[in-house]
């Protein structure tokens, strides 16, 4: 039944459609303009809505750079408008970079210089390092670092340089691209930039650009002018959803999740374009009886990452938990022949059981022997946190797998991650999986769930099965510490000379975000640290002043202690 039901709806998605709203989704976000986010939104309503999926619409939250779901400020909104860099002297070796056709040239949130730009002596950065910068005089100047910008950028702006050139890219061999930095925050670990974090620019250039300009740096002493028109201010971002209504139980949805508003086309906006097919193909099929309608509603949403998807759960928090799965589609869809463009399904975490991983499993199993046959390209792993496949934290409890396919080289967040790389025959993979897992999630019930959980257990490596069937005490409710809010921890607000016992932000996946999630109220110190022995092998040791920390910081109520018992007295 369940290849019958995959191979149906293989032969209706179409791979090219796709990569049709791939395409358009990249047109969009490419130059990171938080306007051009707002319409990418608005593009996926609008193809949701033609394909006749029901509540089609787009939603608006704050980008105000203060607003906070759960533990995540908002990101203040941003536009590009124009930035160029030139080495004005030696005048005999004038060289200028611009943004225009390069829109990874600027970093994320860089502030605008003055109208005439911004002059002065360009210095070189071996390391690129905080304890290389404390210890030079660089008020005036512009920086030149090998490493990532963001790294340097608050001491930057507190030491009073103008700005930082930077020619980092993570990739290997792409000597003309472009490192996209999406980060700005002045908090160690931090990602977007807020309100009240220092400002200043950043430029990027290529590798071949930073080896040319630091031949001449060897050679000379520079002075470089920095033009940036950049905009800063107190807007909104969106997301869209709608639903495909269960006949049953319609309050019952499937989730299905893909971020957008980046700027690559294989990150994400496959994913979204992925879930777009769905919907159609899903919503085709059973308008033309070709399926029955599922028993669970499906509901698709494509969001900002992180941000908005925490925006779209705590305004829907008592609605997700009613959800039984969601699924997370997020990485890329490159070229069908690399070994990169495999599929890994990413599992739950520990403190989320539930025959939705085992399911899941056999669900892909059975379309990678099956459909495409092509088993080399599946893979299984143990849970990683990919930004947006967080539901499955106990204080909501939705079991959340996340699909990522690769992008066929090594084009993460820079500029070669064009349309170019994206291949329609991934696409057809990824989007006909996605709709047949939230189809069959959708209409089978739990006993089948179950059912085919067992199955899929069989077919998981032997290291994997024996997490899944690992045993989790229930604990006891009022018996441990508590948080009070839901998500990743971010510490978004708080300044980091106030930080104890972290060094960087903990709103990625390690032992003190999972001993966060574990913070329900149900277990204790001792039993949270057991959790995170089974789950990477050892627990911090300083576990108990962390959530000291976060007791102080109203970010976790500590589990009442009972007073001793009054002494008694015998009385002659």
């Amino acid at each position: 039944m369940i290849e019958d039901l995959l191979r149906r709806i293989y032969r209706n998605i179409s791979g090219e459609r796709a990569w049709g709203y791939m395409s358009e989704i990249y047109s969009r976000d490419r130059w990171s303009s938080f306007d051009g986010y707002r319409k990418s939104a608005e593009f996926c309503a609008d193809m949701l809505w033609l394909f006749d999926t029901e509540e089609s619409e787009t939603v608006r939250f704050p980008a105000d750079g203060e607003t906070r779901f759960g533990d995540w400020m908002m990101p203040l909104s941003w536009e590009p408008l124009e930035a160029q860099l030139e080495i004005i002297a030696p005048t005999n070796e004038r060289l200028i970079f611009k943004l225009k056709g390069n829109p990874n040239r600027l970093v994320m949130w860089s502030a605008p210089t003055r109208p005439e730009g911004d002059e002065g002596k360009l210095i070189p950065l071996e390391r690129g390092t905080p304890d290389e910068l404390e210890r030079m005089e660089v008020r005036g100047c512009v920086l030149f670092t090998p490493s990532n910008p963001a790294s340097i950028k608050p001491m930057a702006a507190r030491m009073g340089a103008l700005g930082i050139v930077s020619d980092l890219l993570k990739a290997k061999g792409l000597h003309d691209a472009i490192q996209w930095v999406n980060t700005w925050s002045d908090s160690p670990g931090g990602w977007a930039m807020h309100k009240g974090d220092s400002r200043i620019w950043g430029i990027m250039l290529s590798p071949k650009e930073g080896e040319q300009l630091r031949r001449l740096a060897r050679r000379y002493e520079l002075r470089a002018r920095a033009i940036v028109s950049s905009k800063l201010y107190e807007g909104e971002l969106a997301y869209a959803t709608g639903r495909i209504i269960g006949r049953e139980s319609p309050d019952e949805e499937i989730l299905l999740t893909a971020h957008i508003n980046e700027q690559g086309a294989n990150d994400n906006a496959s994913g979204a374009a992925a879930l777009i097919e769905t919907a159609r193909v899903l919503n085709e099929m059973i308008r033309s009886g070709q399926l029955p309608p599922p028993a669970r509603s499906i509901r698709f949403l494509m969001m900002p990452e992180s941000y908005g998807m925490m925006a779209f759960t705590v305004r829907n928090l008592e609605r997700l938990r009613r959800s039984p799965a969601a699924i997370n589609v997020d990485g890329g869809a490159g070229d069908y022949d690399s070994t990169d463009s495999n599929l890994t399904v990413y599992l739950d975490p520990l403190c989320c059981r539930s025959p939705v991983d085992g399911a899941v499993a056999w669900i892909a199993r059975i379309f990678y022997d099956e459909i495409v046959r092509r088993p080399d390209k599946l893979k299984f792993h143990r849970y990683t946190l990919a930004g947006d496949n967080f539901l499955c934290e106990p204080l909501i409890g939705v079991p959340n797998p996340w699909f990522e396919m690769g992008d066929g080289g090594e084009y993460w967040h820079n500029s070669e991650d064009t349309p170019d790389k994206v291949d329609p025959r991934s696409l057809k993979d990824l989007a006909s999986l996605t709709a047949g897992a939230a189809y069959i999630l959708a209409s089978f019930d739990r006993g089948e769930i179950e059912r085919l959980c067992g199955e899929g257990l069989k077919v998981l490596p032997e290291d994997l099965r024996s997490f899944l069937r690992m045993k989790v005490p229930p604990g006891e409710p009022g018996s441990g510490p508590r948080r009070l809010l839901v998500g990743a921890l971010t510490l978004d607000g708080i300044p980091p000379d106030r930080w104890r016992v972290v060094k960087g932000s903990p709103r990625w996946w390690g032992p003190y975000l999972a001993a966060w999630w574990w913070a329900d109220g149900n277990r204790s110190l001792k039993l949270i640290e057991e959790m995170l022995r089974l789950e990477f092998g050892s627990a911090p040791e300083d576990l108990d002043e962390f959530f000291d920390f976060l007791g102080e910081m109203h970010l976790l109520q500590q589990p009442a202690i009972s007073p001793p018992p009054k002494a008694t007295h015998n009385t002659v």
